[in-house]
């Protein structure tokens, strides 16, 4: 649960370091936020198999990263929610100029992957984000990096 703290805080204290430096920390740079994750997974791991387990299973490795994962998200996710409510409503406007342009730009790599339909939807739903949906989005991506690392981890530490 410590290293999960610990990474939840380091990775949002790249989120607010990205917004400060007037970047968009929701798009495409946000993804140095990760950077801290499987630094973490490896740390609690190793750190829970040096102290409690020397013979540390698979199973047992990859509930620890997944826990680890599980309390960055959680904890980045509610750092995330306060902080967009204490800029404003600019960093959502920010984030929703930019992904709109972004769509513009590969308007017909995109309409041929998702279909014209898909695409207009997408396009809309752009303009109905809100503080809670982007840290959900954050919990979730998170989360879904964790599981990945978590299962390196537990392949490099497993007995």
């Amino acid at each position: 649960m410590r290293y999960g703290v610990l990474c939840g805080i380091a990775c949002f204290a790249l989120v607010a370091l990205i917004y400060f430096l007037g970047y968009n920390p929701f798009g495409e740079l946000g993804r140095l936020t990760y950077l801290p994750i499987p630094v973490f997974i490896f740390l609690g791991i190793r750190n829970y198999k040096k102290y409690n387990d020397s013979e540390l299973s698979f199973g047992k490795g990859i509930r620890l990263g997944l826990a680890v994962s599980f309390y960055t998200a959680l904890c980045a996710a509610m750092l995330v929610f306060i902080f967009i409510f204490l800029v404003g409503p600019e960093i959502i406007q920010q984030h929703v100029a930019e992904m709109k342009a972004l769509l513009e730009e590969t308007r017909e790599e995109q309409i041929k992957l998702l279909g014209q339909q898909m695409y207009e939807e997408g396009f809309k739903a752009l303009d109905s984000v809100s503080p809670s949906m982007l840290a959900a989005d954050d919990f979730v991506r998170r989360i879904f990096a964790g599981g990945i690392f978590s299962l390196v981890a537990a392949v490099f530490f497993r007995k």
